[in-house]
């Protein structure tokens, strides 16, 4: 094995003309992108371009736990679930180091973190890694993997590397600040409509000249506008905490038809207050949590999802309508499908349904906290499955989520 630790400048070759103004090109687009998705995808796309190399990822610190976590990669979808030790990985080395490093041979040193390529059946073979510091300290480091034609990472590429990494550090510090500021005045905003409502009711009810028998009715909203606060404020911590990849979820076999029963019970009430008939129909084959293959994941979770997708059915469907809930396993993944005969949605309010504070015109004043479908989307991608929508107006709209099985 060979490696190569860059700690000195002369250790680096000179950044050539052309390099440097590329480098300076990217420096504007990332102190303008404030998407974090948007920015690492960018960093990882530049690193290959700089290095000629095969692919690129990158890893932050989940500063609750200490470890280090797959922010992007090029590589494909790393699975969620995947934490990579400080203490023992080339990535840990780097970021407590803070410095960067070559390895020519990475599949011999021990440091190599070998899971990632196991699931995602990829060899690496030489690596350069370097830093991701802010002034705060490293945040997380930037890779670059398999050079084209096997050749050696350079002094010139760690030079490039170095001066990208810095720059998108800052960066996605700024984003992160960004995001946060974003979600924040966005709940605040959100708040301010049940918070002036029980104001109003709380004010009303102090007036000596309102009807005793009005009293009764202030008091109802007081309890309606308090109830929906309370889901508020739990969907925006459970928001903030799957955006910050604080959530740490169960992984064990789950009993998918139990779930869906459970979710079923607890919505007939509501349904049944509108007339509304929910039809069950669960294949045979469906994974238990004792079988030879299972969903890996969080049984809560999972329910939370579909409570969601069925109070909505409930919620948006013509009064005495029908809901649809049906399962299936197919090719290796479980398919749970959610189906009302509502009033349909758009084509063009579709594509933005998983936005988060997002409502679909016209239903503005329904209750919740706008952030259901958001959290919901991403549980389901912490399970490393999707969720999709299909609607048509005046008939109908079927979420279907799929859920990987795998061998236990």
């Amino acid at each position: 094995m060979t490696e190569q630790l860059h700690t000195t400048a002369n250790t680096r070759s000179a950044i050539s003309p052309e390099h440097l103004a590329r480098l300076l090109q990217i420096s504007q687009r990332l102190s303008s992108t404030l998407r974090l998705d948007d920015l690492l995808s960018l960093v990882m796309d530049v690193a290959t371009e700089l290095t000629h190399t095969e692919t690129a990822s990158i890893l932050l610190v989940d500063r609750s736990t200490g470890h280090l976590h797959f922010a992007a990669s090029t590589r494909g979808e790393v699975p969620r679930d995947i934490v990579v030790p400080l203490d023992s990985s080339i990535a840990g080395w780097v970021v407590r180091h803070g410095r960067s490093l070559i390895l020519d041979d990475v599949q011999t040193d021990e440091r190599f973190y070998a899971n990632v390529d196991e699931d995602l059946e990829f060899v690496t073979r030489s690596m350069l890694a370097v830093p991701l510091v802010t002034s705060q300290g490293a945040i997380g480091a930037l890779e670059v993997i398999n050079k084209e034609d096997d050749k050696d990472y350079t002094g010139q590429d760690v030079a490039l590397m170095e001066a990208l990494a810095s720059q998108s550090a800052v960066a996605i510090v700024n984003a992160h600040l960004f995001s946060q500021s974003d979600l924040i005045a966005e709940i605040m905003h959100e708040l301010k409509t049940p918070l002036m409502a029980i104001s109003a009711a709380s004010e009303l009810l102090t007036r000596p000249e309102i009807p005793q028998e009005k009293h009764g009715e202030l008091l109802g909203m007081i309890k309606k506008e308090s109830n929906r606060l309370s889901k508020m404020t739990k969907d925006f911590l459970d928001f903030s905490r799957l955006e910050s990849g604080r959530m740490r979820l169960a992984r064990e076999a789950v009993a998918i038809a139990q779930i869906i029963e459970e979710v079923v019970s607890i919505s007939q009430a509501q349904a049944a207050a509108r007339g509304i008939e929910i039809s069950l129909n669960l294949a045979p084959d469906l994974p238990t949590s004792e079988g030879t293959t299972a969903v890996i994941g969080d049984a809560d979770r999972l329910k939370q999802v579909l409570l969601n997708l069925v109070s909505n059915a409930v919620k948006y469907n013509v009064a005495n309508g029908r809901i649809a809930i049906s399962a299936t396993c197919q090719e290796n993944e479980v398919q749970i499908a959610v189906a009302d005969t509502g009033p349909g949605i758009e084509a063009e309010d579709i594509e933005h349904l998983f936005e988060r504070f997002y409502r679909i015109p016209g239903s503005e004043s329904a209750e919740g906290s706008g952030l259901g479908l958001s959290v919901a989307q991403k549980i389901v991608e912490e399970h490393n499955g999707r969720i999709t929508v299909a609607s048509t107006v005046g008939e109908g709209t079927a979420f279907t989520i799929y859920l990987p099985v795998t061998a236990v």
